[in-house]
């Protein structure tokens, strides 16, 4: 079974065209081509920031002198980048407005989306204000009230 998070885009329409359902775990695509996978999903900052460091790990092997550190830091720059993939990815969806409503999970990523939709109860409307913002919270005077319990009144 496999877990999905669940981002709704804010002011999206309510027939689940505004909803992007990202698996958790490992991305195998994202360790073996990275770049193809950051580009793929438009995750373009993330794709400044991996070329930054691969820049700075091609500085570091040419200042030691050794092929196999280029090797070791670049496999374990991928595995990084496989391991927090997701995570980037839902960042990138936080940064353009999407947010997070859910979690379901489901062998496929169809009946993932049939058991979320199952249980939504649809968009999470804005309460209509019925009263001014400068509305007192209590808005008889308390001296229109008995006193409760056995508290005498005020001045008397």
């Amino acid at each position: 079974m496999r877990i999905y998070t669940v981002h709704e885009l804010a002011g999206a329409p309510a027939d689940g065209k505004g909803f992007v359902f990202v698996r958790e775990g490992f991305s195998i695509p994202a360790f073996l081509f990275t770049i193809f996978w950051l580009a793929a999903k438009r995750q373009w900052l993330a794709l400044v920031y991996y070329a930054a460091a691969m820049i700075a790990v091609a500085a570091l092997a040419f200042l030691i002198g050794n092929e196999d550190v280029t090797l070791i830091l670049t496999l374990a720059l991928h595995a990084l980048l496989g391991s927090s993939a997701h995570d980037i990815l839902r960042w990138t969806l936080d940064r353009q407005g999407y947010s997070d409503v859910g979690v379901t999970g489901g062998r496929t990523l169809d009946e993932a989306e049939r058991d979320f939709f199952r249980r939504w109860d649809g968009p999470a409307l804005a309460m209509e204000r019925t009263t001014p913002v400068t509305a007192p919270v209590w808005p008889h005077r308390a001296e229109e009230h008995q006193p409760l319990g056995l508290f005498p009144r005020a001045g008397g």
